[in-house]
């Protein structure tokens, strides 16, 4: 209780009540001497430096390279932010509870991989895509403005894909499912801690195919739900629905996925020739897999960033709204939207001594056998998944954004208006992206074709392993 959520200018705070609880999962592999881990939570965001932190502490009980562990976030609008901020200031006189909340975090993420590493079984996989009617374009071209809306008819990324372990009796041990979609559905008026729609979903998966579920989000940078972000004060019932609905489809995939059995060709019934069936036959192959990571950094440029003397006048302007508004006993959203515009004009104006600004961009792979996991430091949009997945060198490709640590959003270059985005910023999004995540400016128009090759870059090395 107490502590604030995300969001630039959205998302009730701080916390007030408990709608679900957040989970961490951490499932460890191990397979003709190697190891690797992935971590999936239902925070909203965490800096490089925070991602690295957590990846640090499973590799070191682990004993393997950072480049072996990959820690997804849900992008949970309804979690709690930490330290970091994305940059952004946070208030003094929540410190305290936001440290211990981090630091338990960290215990808790320790736990949980000393908690696998004890309790490994043999097991075997399988993996199959399907689909969920659930989500929508968000990127609305409305009255000459690039808004936050929705563009129904517009394609999007609907997969749901699916991997199971279990047990070699075909018992579950853990299902990841990845959708691509922001976590908005508790939205802008809930004070409460949600998991959002990947909460019902798990709770939905564990019940009825067992075992432990994470959920994985891939590229959802450009894509909300179909419900939209919630205005109510209670959104439980929305959020039920939507990732009950979730849930239904993995489960609909993960019960036709079977590990432990097979058919075989079809035959007669008990030699009646007109009835044909495929006998179940139980597996007694046990195969290791091959297991690789891989990362590739790429150090993005930055579009043109403001000039000195617009950043001054900001520097002076938002100094003097962030007094005004207090005094004046504004809401807390408004207060934060002016303090995070100055932490931004600070932050730039030191950045201006560097005539080629740049910030690391990483790009991460891991191999489990034929399948693959991208991981993207970014909120990566739909279509850029979409490219990664179907170039990829290896049979299968789950390709995640907000992996570890989220560096700001990467449109692609035909997602920039003609002639770019300009400062002064005109309205709320996408413009006011490098403020949200404190970057001088958005990335170059190049950044997104860069980091699909990093990707690809980074799959090839898995793949030759």
């Amino acid at each position: 209780m107490g502590l604030r959520k995300g969001g630039f200018r959205l998302f009730g705070e701080p916390i007030t009540s408990v709608d679900d609880d957040m989970e961490l999962g951490v499932a460890v592999l191990q397979s003709k001497g190697a190891t690797i881990a992935i971590i999936g939570c239902d925070l909203g965001s965490a800096t490089r430096e925070e991602s690295h932190e957590f990846r640090d502490t499973v590799a070191d009980i682990l004993k393997i390279d950072r480049a072996h562990v990959l820690f997804n976030l849900s992008h949970n609008h309804s979690a709690a932010t930490l330290r970091g901020n994305n940059g952004s200031p946070i208030n003094e006189e929540d410190l305290p509870l936001i440290n211990e909340y981090q630091n338990s975090l960290i215990d808790k993420i320790a736990q949980c991989t000393r908690s696998a590493l004890a309790n490994m079984k043999d097991a075997r996989m399988a993996h199959a895509w399907g689909a969920a009617d659930l989500n929508v374009y968000r990127r609305e071209w409305n009255n000459g403005q690039d808004i936050l809306g929705e563009v129904i008819g517009h394609p999007v990324d609907d997969s749901v894909g699916v991997i199971r372990f279990d047990d070699l009796n075909g018992k579950a041990i853990v299902t990841f499912f990845r959708f691509s979609c922001h976590p908005v559905v508790n939205g802008a008026v809930s004070t409460t801690l949600s998991a959002d729609f990947p909460g019902p979903a798990r709770k939905l998966v564990e019940e009825k195919v067992g075992g432990i579920g994470i959920f994985l989000q891939g590229c959802g940078g450009n894509v909300n739900p179909k419900v939209g972000i919630g205005y109510e004060k209670d959104c439980s019932e929305s959020v039920y629905r939507v990732g009950t609905a979730l849930g239904a489809e993995v489960v609909r995939i993960a019960l036709g996925l079977n590990t432990h059995r097979f058919q075989g060709e079809r035959t007669t019934l008990n030699n009646v020739p007109n009835i044909l069936f495929k006998p179940w036959s139980a597996r007694t192959d046990h195969p290791e897999l091959t297991l690789a990571g891989a990362e590739e950094v790429v150090k993005f440029r930055f579009s043109p960033l403001p000039d000195e003397s617009h950043l001054r006048t900001q520097e002076a302007h938002w100094r003097k709204e962030i007094e005004d508004r207090i005094a004046r006993g504004a809401l807390s959203w408004e207060i934060r939207a002016a303090k995070t515009t100055y932490a931004w004009v600070a932050a730039t104006l030191a950045r201006l001594s560097d005539p080629n600004p740049t910030d690391d961009f990483l790009a991460h792979a891991l191999r489990i056998g034929d399948i693959a996991l991208v991981g993207l430091g970014v909120e990566a949009f739909f279509q850029t998944g979409e490219e990664i997945r179907a170039k990829s060198p290896m049979p299968e490709t789950f390709v995640l954004g907000y992996s570890n640590g989220t560096i700001m959003y990467l449109p692609r270059k035909e997602d920039f208006p003609p002639g770019g985005w300009k400062h002064p910023n005109a309205h709320a999004l996408p413009d006011l992206l490098p403020q949200v995540y404190c970057q001088p400016a958005l990335w170059h128009p190049d950044s997104e074709q860069e980091a699909v090759a990093a990707a690809l870059r980074a799959l090839g090395r898995v793949a030759s392993v």
